[in-house]
């Protein structure tokens, strides 16, 4: 079993931490909060305490759809997270992934601060999304949450840099109509990347970016 509890997490999200995997460098472990899990499942609505996989059900999504990308030639270099698979740790179970990083070996900067920096979405970011969209379209990606919090953009073992989904991918609706339908999915993706340009350029507020 892996200890987590006395590692200051590299980064916290609305449903896990993000820890530095203490045997490798390249590899980011993630956890659920115990604080999210008693908000959303144990006293959040009814059915979301019915999967058997609890609040472990995002793990499964991630996998399950990481390792369909790996199942078509076309996908494998699809714009997401590459999942290593799953720990035990202090903390609970863990998801492994591979970290993506920037030109100085720390995580990869997200795509909310890039547009910060750039003080919106600047030709070189308008051709970076332009990219990272058309690569979930061709690979078929199930996207179920996209914001500018969980897209970075770094490279990896497989390249780059490049923009990449770190999470958020996989079904998640009981009727799996992306799943069953490319064209479907296909509207699924533009909705929810369209949602994700209209949320960044209303909740990050420009005027406090740096000049």
């Amino acid at each position: 079993m892996l200890e987590l509890s006395r590692t200051e997490p590299l980064a916290v999200g609305h449903l896990r931490y993000v820890f530095q995997h203490p045997e490798n460098p390249t590899y980011l472990i993630k956890v659920m909060r115990a604080d999210a899990v008693s908000a959303r499942i144990e006293k959040g609505r009814w059915y979301k305490r019915l999967p058997r996989t609890r609040e472990y059900i995002v793990y499964v999504r991630e996998l399950k759809e990481y390792i369909a990308s790996q199942a078509r030639p076309e996908s494998r270099n699809a714009p997401i997270a590459r999942m290593i698979g799953l720990v035990d740790t202090d903390l609970g179970l863990g998801l492994v992934a591979e970290k993506v990083c920037g030109p100085d070996g720390h995580l990869a900067r997200t795509l909310a601060a890039l547009y910060a920096e750039h003080r919106g979405f600047s030709e070189t970011l308008e051709r970076e999304l332009d990219t990272f969209y058309r690569g979930l379209l061709d690979a078929n990606i199930i996207v179920g949450d996209m914001h500018a919090w969980n897209i970075v953009y770094g490279s990896d073992s497989r390249g780059g840099p490049r923009l990449t989904l770190v999470d958020g991918f996989g079904e998640k609706n009981v009727v799996p109509l992306t799943s069953m339908s490319r064209r479907f999915n296909a509207r699924n993706t533009s909705r929810l990347y369209r949602r994700m340009r209209a949320q960044a350029i209303a909740l990050i507020p420009l005027d406090e970016a740096p000049h």
